[in-house]
């Protein structure tokens, strides 16, 4: 069966069903060259705030002194104020109000706060972006994010790297629709969801570049590890053409993002994963054995955290 990456958050026409998209030709804007654009400086690739950065740095050391995580988050204070809203929210018992980041540090634990670090982080790169709906957008990333991550050692692959493409696997789009503000307007303000090739191929004749293959060129700008940029290139592929354990985990945590997005049930959600995936999660009678539908209901519930 072939699967393909449907994004959740991308707008096409709400309009009459005999009314055809316009192409980018028709809307009166030129296909600009994304890539020459950004070596002529005609257009700048954001960067993430240096103290997130270092942060997702220090938290990938397993020996990391959480005094020196305090250090490194106190010194921004917008940060450190999400880090406390999460820590006092309902998800963390929230019975007592926390003020102290050693104290939230302490309570988050440091891959939870790894996670909150990165989601907090490449959010505040980006601000409203013309035909997205952004908390919806963050949704979507986040549901990918934590498939992936769950996925990832049942594949042998680092969940942590693979929360980390989901997380990130769409920015590609962001960062297009950002550049070229009037292009995505007229492309995607005020349209329902575009899926799949659909989206990948509306973006190769708006903007001359696809969104995985942006994001990669963004993520390897920032320095992050090559298996990152090479694993969000593939998050459009069909299951079946990508084999290596961190694509195959989230390129499947896309899928399953996509199926939480359609609103599919759990059997309908296991169905789109790869059938070795699929296998380990059947119970005998051929349905989502009770480990994938744990996983199912967890997805339906995740939220941005701010």
């Amino acid at each position: 069966m072939e699967t393909t990456y449907i994004p959740a958050f991308t707008l096409t026409p709400a309009k009459k069903a005999e009314t055809p998209r316009p192409s980018a030709a028709r809307t009166g804007h030129k296909t600009p060259r994304f890539i020459d654009d950004v070596a002529a400086g005609r257009v700048e690739l954001p960067t993430i705030p240096g103290v997130v950065q270092r942060l997702i740095v220090a938290l990938r050391d397993p020996q990391v002194d959480s005094r020196a995580i305090v250090e490194v988050l106190s010194s921004d204070p917008v940060l450190s104020a999400k880090v406390l809203k999460v820590a006092n929210s309902s998800f963390f018992g929230g019975q007592r109000s926390m003020s102290s980041i050693d104290a939230a540090v302490a309570l988050i634990g440091v891959q939870a706060l790894n996670r909150l670090i990165m989601a907090c982080g490449v959010a505040a790169t980006f601000e409203a972006v013309p035909g997205i709906d952004m908390h919806l957008f963050w949704r979507d990333a986040l549901v990918a994010a934590t498939a992936a991550n769950k996925l990832a050692p049942r594949l042998g692959a680092d969940p942590e790297l693979a929360y980390l493409c989901g997380l990130m696997h769409s920015t590609g789009h962001l960062i297009l629709c950002r550049s070229y503000p009037e292009i995505a307007d007229a492309m995607f303000t005020g349209f329902a969801p575009a899926r799949g090739a659909e989206l990948t191929a509306i973006e190769t004749e708006a903007f001359g570049i696809d969104h995985p293959t942006a994001g990669a060129l963004w993520i390897e700008s920032l320095g992050f590890p090559q298996a990152v940029a090479e694993t969000i290139r593939k998050t459009a592929w069909p299951l079946e053409k990508v084999h290596e354990p961190l694509d195959v985990a989230v390129c499947s945590g896309c899928a399953l993002g996509a199926a939480i997005a359609r609103g599919d049930d759990a059997d309908a959600a296991l169905a789109v994963l790869p059938p070795s995936l699929q296998a380990g999660f059947r119970a005998p009678n051929g349905k989502a054995d009770a480990a994938f539908s744990r996983l199912h209901e967890l997805l339906l519930e995740t939220q941005p955290p701010l």
